[in-house]
């Protein structure tokens, strides 16, 4: 057991990045399997509880990071929780139902545990995944939408009315969100080539990658990205004043806009807008404001009406209930609830009170550090190209995990968001670190 330990120590990295590879792969199997034989494919998510599992077992019985009693405390908090939560929906609803609870209770906390498991295996290690490993992953992930949307084989992102392709993955919101979040790094790495001809064209295919696809967020992302970098591009020459080349990008601004105008009709994204607008029969941008049934529709797709639902169950149950969660299935006839699809008020109704500070403990404790490390004019570290774009990913991570959900709720997805946490804490706290 020694040699095994010693063995998983020295090779931990390529372990890690073997598995982090084999995502978009075990996303793509898993869609065939269901769209086209109708197959419950599981041995995705066996695949990602078993790593969790090894990730625990790397954080208990092989890491000698003194820091790690935390961690440990961390772990072992959210296991009785989880006990606890076990034996409250067997009092409160039956036995029978306890194993579905379970796998959307492990669906759930994959995220708080792989940060943590991480964050110990990450601390003071240098480089133990390069932004262009990250990159390569995000150019994957876009060809496996890209290629079966150009040759039209693509699976459809809506089963009725709406239009748009999610290339050969099986749900559009967590394709949606995987691209939104690994964004910032390609264009980052696109950026540093400082090739003109090869950022216009990358720009060119990403977009109609991203529109293609039919949903708001990966568009919403890129548009923010672009202007984030348009911002700090203009700024930075401002300050040098040079003015010549900020009127140069103004007027590429300005035509990229312009074309942008004239395309943007021909695709899914632009026709799914017209298709809710009209099903809401909007005549006018002020109808959406002035009505907040359509504003809930069009902009939260009911994620509110849902909360309403959801909150008026959570009102009516019992204290225990209210502290340790109201689970996933109906208390009446055992059906799946309605989640409301925006992560953090659906991990405070399913898990309560406890459930709730637990879970998120972890992740504020890592964003406040990054925050005040990042804050900090001390350092120059915040100042590093490569530090904006993880800032970035994990800006859209929180934004589209209230907005749209299925991102730290969907292990898939999460994996990335604990990732890029852990690799922007380290490049902001580079060097204070003993490295081994």
């Amino acid at each position: 057991m020694k040699k095994i330990n010693t063995f998983i120590d020295k090779n931990m990295n390529k372990i890690v990045i073997i598995f982090l590879f084999l995502q978009p792969i075990i996303d793509v199997v898993t869609a065939i399997m269901l769209h086209t034989f109708k197959i419950n494919f599981t041995a995705g998510v066996v695949l990602r509880v078993l790593f969790l599992l090894f990730m625990i077992y790397y954080l208990f019985f092989i890491n000698q990071n003194e820091s790690k009693k935390k961690s440990l405390l961390y772990v072992i908090a959210i296991i009785i929780y989880i006990i606890l939560f076990s034996f409250h929906i067997i009092c409160a609803k039956k036995i029978g139902v306890l194993g579905s609870e379970l796998k959307n209770v492990a669906k759930t906390f994959y995220f708080p545990i792989l940060l943590v498991c991480m964050y110990d295996m990450f601390k003071g290690k240098k480089n133990i995944i390069k932004p262009r490993f990250l990159n390569n992953l995000f150019i994957t992930y876009g060809l496996f939408v890209l290629i079966p949307n150009l040759l039209g084989f693509g699976f459809d992102s809506y089963t009725v009315t709406k239009s748009g392709s999610i290339g050969l993955f099986y749900t559009a919101n967590e394709i949606s969100a995987i691209l939104s979040i690994l964004m910032p790094i390609f264009i980052y790495i696109i950026l540093e080539k400082k090739n003109y001809f090869l950022t216009i064209l990358s720009g060119v295919i990403l977009l109609y990658t991203l529109t293609s696809i039919g949903t708001k967020g990966p568009f919403l992302s890129f548009l923010i990205i672009c202007f984030y970098y348009l911002v700090c591009y203009i700024y930075h020459h401002i300050k040098r004043k040079k003015y010549k080349i900020v009127m140069i990008a103004s007027l590429v601004f300005i035509s990229s806009i312009s074309i942008f105008i004239f395309v943007i009709p021909k695709t899914s994204f632009y026709k799914n807008i017209v298709i809710h607008l009209e099903f809401l029969e909007v005549k006018k941008a002020s109808d959406i404001i002035k009505n907040p049934k359509v504003l809930d529709h069009f902009v939260f797709s009911e994620r509110l009406s849902f909360w309403k639902e959801v909150h008026t169950i959570y009102q009516g149950k019992n204290m225990t209930s209210k502290i340790l969660g109201i689970g996933y299935l109906n208390f009446d006839n055992q059906s799946s609830m309605k989640m409301i699809e925006m992560d953090y008020v659906d991990i405070f109704y399913r898990h309560g009170i406890v459930g709730f500070l637990i879970y998120m403990s972890g992740f504020f404790y890592m964003i406040l550090k990054i925050v005040k490390k990042y804050f900090n004019n001390t350092t120059m570290n915040s100042r590093n190209k490569i530090v904006q774009a993880y800032m970035l990913s994990i800006v859209l991570s929180i934004i589209l995990s209230l907005l749209t959900g299925h991102v730290i709720l969907s292990p898939s997805v999460s994996i990335f968001v604990a990732l890029i946490l852990n690799l922007l804490y380290n490049e902001l706290y580079k060097g204070e670190f003993r490295y081994g």
